[in-house]
């Protein structure tokens, strides 16, 4: 699936580089450690998020990280937890203007997956690396999988109706092959280095799979 909506991420750097963000204060300070975690998901790795690791990124002290966080795989999980509701609130807003939106459901159902690519290019590289990154920790630890589960539930919700209103008969099926083909594809750009325009081949294969139901 495609998870773009982690927040902002500079461009990946060597783990040396990482510089510190502005120190928070009060109740913001949870939010900025999980930023922290998901800013070092994308640039270094999930294994390399660790509490120290977090608290250097954020510019806060070490108990800070400790008190709101009780282990590594809390950290993770309360970083996935954010990037999910922000991209789950972003899609519900999405369905609610596009149930009544005249336009095309196939291209909609498009633009609900790479809409925030062409929004934030500079820091979609970075989302998608961490959003990558803590799926495949999800496959390692179970407790990150319900979050995953729910996430890729909110763009199956959503591109299940657009796909019905295409004309779909397996609206649900349609919608799973849908949004598997975009991680592939934005995977393999990753994995390159290369860029190129997904939407064109994500809209010939919506409209493939509706016609041949």
């Amino acid at each position: 699936m495609s998870y773009q909506q982690f927040g902002t991420f500079v461009p990946v750097l060597a783990a040396r580089t990482l510089t510190p963000l502005p120190r928070p204060r009060g109740a913001a300070r949870r939010e900025a450690l999980l930023e922290a975690a998901l800013k070092i998901a994308a640039e270094v790795g999930a294994d390399a998020v660790t509490h120290r690791r977090v608290a250097e990124v954020a510019g806060l002290p070490l108990a800070s990280t400790t008190y709101w966080f009780d282990s590594k795989e809390h950290l993770l999980t309360a970083a996935l937890e954010l990037a999910a509701e922000r991209d789950i609130a972003r899609l519900q807003e999405f369905g609610a203007d596009a149930a009544t939106a005249d336009a095309d459901p196939i291209t909609l159902a498009v633009a609900a997956i790479l809409d925030p690519l062409d929004e934030r290019l500079a820091g979609t590289r970075g989302s998608l690396i961490a959003a990558y990154a803590l799926m495949l920790e999800a496959a390692r630890r179970p407790t990150l999988q319900s979050v995953t589960r729910r996430w890729t539930d909110a763009y199956l919700d959503v591109l299940s109706r657009l796909l019905k209103r295409a004309g779909s008969s397996e609206p649900r099926s349609d919608a799973e092959l849908l949004i598997a083909s975009a991680d592939g594809l934005l995977l393999e750009q990753l994995a390159s280095g290369t860029s190129g325009d997904v939407g064109p081949r994500l809209r010939r294969l919506a409209h493939v799979l509706v016609a041949s139901r």
